[in-house]
């Protein structure tokens, strides 16, 4: 038999994934290392939902949204994602929401690219 993974102190900090993290139940699959089923079973055994708040049936609520990223930008959204420990589209929903409520319309969308600066890794 394999080591446990979904302990009930695993399983507690579920409910803060969905509801603040954004993520979903195979966002926490991959993220706990656990299986996705074995994650749903688990959830439902301790009556915990791993359903979005304000969601019905899962489905998403009527002000939600999709849009279309080139592969490029999901990329370079998902390693930012990841080092921050959230979800693309958890990170995408903050920045979004920060660039309308701060009005920042200007200051990210410039007329021309700024130079890159070169940056060594390892």
């Amino acid at each position: 038999m394999g080591r446990k993974i979904l302990t009930k102190a695993v399983l507690a900090t579920i409910p803060e994934m969905v509801a603040r993290g954004g993520m979903r139940a195979d966002d926490i699959a991959e993220k706990l290392g656990c299986n996705l089923g074995t994650l749903k079973v688990r959830c439902s055994q301790a009556k915990i939902s791993l359903r979005p708040p304000g969601s019905r049936r899962g489905r998403p609520r009527t002000d939600e949204r999709t849009i279309r990223v080139s592969e490029a930008a999901l990329t370079l959204l998902q390693r930012r994602a990841a080092a921050s420990g959230k979800t693309e589209a958890a990170l995408a929903r903050e920045l979004l929401e920060t660039i309308a409520r701060d009005d920042l319309y200007d200051a990210v969308l410039v007329a021309e690219p700024l130079p890159t600066k070169k940056r060594a890794f390892g």
